[in-house]
């Protein structure tokens, strides 16, 4: 009995193993629905959920921020699957999809607005003095090339940036041998602050319908070339001295994406052999300070001529950074910045300076 008592005791055990290990009552975990996300970030900024990977569960909602630095501000969030709350703010949700994702925030230096033409002197015609009809042409041919827009088609005659300066000198009367109805006199280097508006004016408005010179020459108006159109732009000026009034202002104008002249009373820009790479746009800007006043340019650039408070330097304002360190806490100190394209050769492309010294702004709306 005892012997017959043991057999069945062990056929119990024996059938529970077997019973246990077909219900599931090993060690074999479960499926899972977790997965794992990855925050990344281009330069200029910190993200939460901090850099790196995290696991979530799949339909999981994770908050989402961005904090851009000094000078940087926030572009938008992309995701390689999941759902973004918003892309384009910079606190926001994501829904974690049910496999791994990769979430990235996207900063940017300042404010720039791209693709912008920097066309360096001297015209076609080989003339000096030319940096307002320079400046002028980059924010035609960007309208008109870059753009495309409708109201600016053909406004360039499908002309290069250095011969549309060209035209650009006579209806601003540049160098005082252009047109007869501007302020500028006879003989005097460069192009009359209360020149540039007008002279742009008419030279957008010059077609088979708006001919000129108003008045008769001399000098006569050069041929009107095949192809250009005209229309009626709204070019605005303003010669405001007060710093945050006229920033703010310059600042509107790129945050619409709309390209500015910008005269200053002169231009002695040091190189401070810094350069930044935008991580949005992947465009180099070179860092430049204020040097002493002076009352003209030095070689290698051609000559310059300023006389203070009416003919100044005239360059083409792209963009800007705000509140911004470029050394870190260094011997340049925090400001706010202009981002131009200056016409001389001796200068980068996107050259960034302190908005100091400014004389005019010409506002220039198709």
């Amino acid at each position: 009995m005892k012997h017959k008592l043991i057999s069945v005791a062990l056929v119990a055990i024996l059938l529970f193993m077997i019973l246990g290990s077909g219900i599931g009552c090993g060690t074999t975990p479960p499926p899972t629905n977790q997965y794992t996300l990855t925050m990344a970030s281009t330069a200029g900024g910190s993200v939460v959920p901090a850099l790196g990977a995290h696991t979530y569960n799949a339909s999981q909602v994770v908050n989402l921020t961005a904090t851009p630095d000094n000078g940087y501000r926030f572009v938008n969030w992309t995701a390689t699957a999941g759902t973004l709350g918003s892309a384009t703010a910079a606190t926001t949700t994501f829904t974690m999809p049910s496999q791994n994702a990769t979430v990235t925030a996207h900063f940017a230096l300042g404010t720039l607005v791209e693709n912008v033409p920097d066309t360096n002197q001297p015209p076609t015609s080989n003339s000096t003095n030319f940096c307002a009809p320079i400046a002028m042409a980059n924010v035609l041919e960007y309208w008109d090339d870059v753009a495309n827009h409708a109201n600016a088609q053909n406004v360039t005659a499908g002309l290069i940036p250095e011969t549309v300066a060209d035209y650009l000198g006579w209806f601003m009367d540049t160098n005082g041998v252009g047109s007869p109805d501007r302020v500028n006199n006879p003989g005097l280097p460069g192009t009359h602050k209360l020149d540039i508006m007008p002279g742009t004016v008419e030279y957008v408005r010059w077609d088979a319908t708006h001919n000129y010179p108003a008045s008769p020459p001399p000098p006569p108006a050069p041929p009107r070339p095949a192809g250009k159109l005209g229309y009626d732009w709204g070019i605005i000026v303003t010669c405001d001295t007060n710093k945050t009034a006229t920033f703010n202002l310059y600042m509107n104008e790129i945050d619409n994406g709309r390209p500015l002249v910008v005269a200053f009373d002169y231009w002695n820009p040091e190189d401070k052999a810094m350069n930044y790479t935008d991580p949005e746009t992947g465009e180099t800007i070179s860092v430049f300070t204020w040097g002493s006043r002076i009352p003209s340019s030095l070689p290698p650039a051609p000559p310059e001529y300023w006389t203070s408070g009416d003919v100044g330097h005239a360059i083409t304002g792209v963009g800007y950074v705000k509140s911004w360190d470029p050394d870190g806490a260094g011997p340049i100190p925090s400001d706010d910045w202009v981002i131009v394209h200056d016409n001389w050769n001796t200068t980068p492309e996107n050259v960034v300076i302190p908005w100091a010294n400014w004389m005019c702004l010409y506002l220039v709306s198709p």
